[in-house]
């Protein structure tokens, strides 16, 4: 049995949870879900003591989540959305080649050139596949990844791409009103308005990590958003949202054009790469194509990235 099964031994309280928490409402859960409410209230109260965590507040005429209930919605749902994802997925086939790749570097590297990509994989049809974190790579869901991620171990025929090295960015209005420049040192970003890409169950350095690769030791003083994906980051720091951390390999046509601006210096990360990785499975033939494909372009990289997110 699963252990989740001995915390929680009936999934139907998660999917009531998840309605109820998404709704903000016991009543409109009840009736989305088809029950009662005094059966929704049921089911969170079961949940509640099965995980020992009080998810919502609540008063008389309302209920609403608490932080620890938010933190359980996204869990649940990345969980559900995770499960439809595969439900929803085609058996895949020898006439089908699956490259996964986060939403960053496909926008800047393969989109742009998805017919290109296509045609050097002759016959074999292309599916792009899109990931944020390392655990939605699950073993073989996939020909070859996109992944930065450590290059210590790597997996046999593994060709490394770009090393990580991530500076701090913004718009030249954004810059110009925050006095910043390309000189700026870590300590001069201390207290401007950063924007925050979402860090768990990633690998790539986030803010702590850049300042710590400054010799200096930072948190956050107040409340802050943090975006799920990197193409998000990029539209609001496009938008002058404040300074972002951004990956060469990513960002360069960007700054080379004037969009936006450095305002800080790099931190390398050693550890750390841009990697196509293939499956046991995968054709060495087809990675050879890709990776010789990738190296052809490498010097010509498409636009910095699209308004879509």
């Amino acid at each position: 049995m699963h252990p989740l099964l001995e915390r929680i031994p009936r999934m139907q309280m998660l999917a009531v949870f998840e309605s109820a928490g998404r709704l903000g409402s016991f009543t409109q859960a009840a009736r989305e879900l088809g029950i009662t409410q005094p059966g929704v209230s049921r089911h969170i109260r079961d949940l509640e003591r099965l995980t020992g965590r009080v998810l919502f507040h609540r008063t008389a005429n309302r209920v609403r989540l608490n932080a620890e209930g938010e933190a359980m919605l996204i869990a649940v749902q990345e969980a559900f959305a995770t499960i439809d994802q595969h439900l929803r997925s085609k058996p895949r086939t020898s006439t089908t080649f699956l490259l996964a790749a986060n939403p960053g570097f496909a926008q800047q590297w393969l989109v742009p050139h998805l017919d290109q990509l296509q045609g050097t994989l002759g016959d074999i049809d292309l599916w792009l596949r899109l990931f944020d974190r390392n655990r939605e790579l699950g073993d073989e869901a996939y020909d070859a990844a996109i992944h930065l991620t450590t290059t210590a171990k790597p997996p046999p025929g593994t060709r490394m791409l770009f090393p990580e090295r991530v500076l701090p960015v913004a718009t030249p209005e954004c810059a110009d009103s925050l006095g910043l420049g390309s000189e700026c040192t870590a300590n001069d970003l201390i207290d401007v308005p950063k924007l925050h890409l979402d860090a768990r169950d990633r690998d790539w350095l986030d803010w702590h990590g850049w300042f710590a690769a400054h010799g200096i030791q930072w948190e956050p003083t107040s409340a802050h958003i943090s975006y799920n994906n990197y193409a998000l980051v990029m539209n609001h720091t496009m938008a002058g949202h404040g300074v972002a951390l951004a990956w060469r390999g990513l960002v360069d046509r960007a700054l080379d054009s004037g969009a936006l601006v450095a305002v800080g210096p790099e931190a390398d990360n050693d550890g750390n790469a841009y990697q196509l990785i293939p499956a046991p499975s995968a054709s060495a033939e087809l990675l050879d194509r890709i990776a010789t494909w990738l190296d052809e372009i490498r010097e010509s990289p498409p636009s910095p990235f699209s308004s879509n997110s």
